[in-house]
């Protein structure tokens, strides 16, 4: 019989500083095995943190798990350590950039914006190790071997071409994936468009076709401070976890750090289980064997994204009085994103009409007012029969209140917030404001728990 994966778990106790987190990172390593097959003397080590938005842990990997991290490799020798991510979409296009010194509100960071503000540059390049946006990387054209939703992608040359390659993911719920974990962690390598073009009803298989590309030798995550309920973003709530888990396969990392959240039946997460299905790790955890801490040890409930407890359609049909909403065939994604335009056109005291998807039925002579008419998704813009005449005339209008896309993402969130401060409905000031008070949420909570840490504005 072939000998178990082997999965590692260390929690300790606050107050977690920067030498107790890194003897915790060293114990977990240790406890696989360590990285001294992995990493030689002269090698290149490459390190792919979680880093998905402008804000600290539990949004973000605790930079000085990252720190630690650099230092064990230059330690066993490596000649050369390299920090590489690629931000979320949302950071690039969509999220309010506070520390732009434009006299015009300003949109998107850069990775290197985010890891200089978290503190993870200077984390790294005092731990010896250097850093890159994934914006900055030399790219290569890629063919996925084995690829089902994903077949060529632009690729870092530096990820191909290291001697070492050590993912350190969040704990982290996610609307789009239950979870975001070792094997989603590896979606911030792929350039802008191959990450916004995957957030449709293929996400769970394109995210296992990312890492066909080259899989990880080494995984350390960090679960000091886990991340529940509408991940993995601003409307997540802290779980303080206070643990480190390590392992060289990351299908078994993802299987035990999913029961660790409470999921008991790690399968029921789509990466883990089709990355298990596809060859590239262990899922079934009779497979594992879990060293240092226990599962039952560690375990917390995390509260999954509403999406994942209650039918999708409670969250969009129904629910806002001033919002009539004909929605035909839709994939998962496009309810999501409905939700979410919902949640917007909601606040506002006007009445709007929203076409979502396929073929949306509407009654005979519908005549909806054009100016608060609102086509969501590529589906809904192809529609035909009566909607193609509203669509007709509010082209001939001049009313664009088309907001394409497949799915429609964070551009046309973009674009919704546009037409509406351009209808007097919102303000720059409001989505100033907004981004301000999520910002000082997370600064506030993570300043609470590392009295050390100051933001790099």
């Amino acid at each position: 019989m072939a000998s178990k994966k082997i999965v590692s778990i260390v929690k300790g106790q606050r107050p977690f500083t920067a030498l107790k987190i890194e003897e915790m990172v060293r114990k977990a390593v240790e406890l696989v095995g360590g990285l001294s097959e992995k990493v030689k003397s002269g090698d290149h080590v490459v390190i792919k943190p979680n880093l998905f938005a402008p804000y600290p842990p539990p949004v973000s990997v605790d930079r000085k798990v990252i720190a630690s991290v650099v230092r064990l490799a230059k330690e066993l020798g490596a000649a050369k350590v390299t920090v590489i991510e690629g931000v979320s979409v949302g950071t690039l296009m969509k999220r309010i950039n506070l520390y732009s010194k434009s006299q015009d509100m300003a949109r998107g960071l850069t990775s290197i914006e985010v890891m200089k503000l978290l503190g993870v540059k200077k984390a790294v390049e005092d731990a010896g190790g250097e850093v890159i946006g994934l914006e900055d990387a030399e790219k290569l054209h890629v063919d996925i071997k084995g690829g089902k939703a994903l077949h060529r992608v632009n690729y870092p040359r530096l990820v191909l071409d290291a001697d070492c390659f050590i993912n350190i993911p969040a704990m982290k719920t996610h609307t789009m994936t239950m979870v975001t974990l070792a094997i989603k962690n590896l979606q911030g390598l792929l350039d802008e468009k191959d990450r916004y073009f995957s957030h449709r009803d293929d996400l769970d298989q394109h995210m296992v076709d990312i890492n066909k590309i080259r899989l990880p030798d080494f995984v350390v995550l960090d679960g000091l401070i886990g991340m529940e309920g509408m991940g993995a973003g601003e409307t997540g709530s802290p779980v303080e976890m206070g643990i480190i888990m390590a392992a060289e396969d990351p299908v078994s990392i993802d299987s035990i750090a999913s029961m660790c959240m409470g999921i008991d039946n790690p399968l029921i997460v789509g990466t883990t289980r089709i990355a298990a299905h596809d060859g590239l790790g262990i899922a079934n955890p009779f497979e594992i064997e879990v060293r240092g801490n226990a599962v039952e040890d560690v375990k917390r409930k995390f509260l999954l994204p509403f999406n994942y407890t209650q039918p999708i359609d409670t969250l969009v049909t129904g629910v806002y009085p001033n919002i009539d909403l004909y929605i035909g065939g839709a994939c998962p994604t496009c309810w999501l994103m409905t939700a979410l335009v919902e949640g917007t056109l909601g606040s506002i005291p006007k009445r709007f009409t929203l076409i979502v998807g396929v073929d949306p039925k509407v009654p005979p002579g519908f005549s909806p007012d054009l100016e608060h008419t609102f086509f969501l998704g590529d589906c809904a813009l192809s529609t035909s029969g009566d909607l193609k005449e509203i669509r007709n005339a509010m082209l001939l209008a001049g009313i664009d209140n088309f907001l394409g896309g497949c799915p429609p993402y964070e551009p046309a969130l973009v674009k919704l917030e546009s037409i509406l401060m351009e209808k007097g409905y919102i303000n720059e000031g409001d989505l100033i404001n907004k981004a301000r008070e999520q910002q000082k949420k997370f600064f506030d909570y993570y300043k609470g728990q590392d009295e050390t840490w100051e933001p790099d504005l």
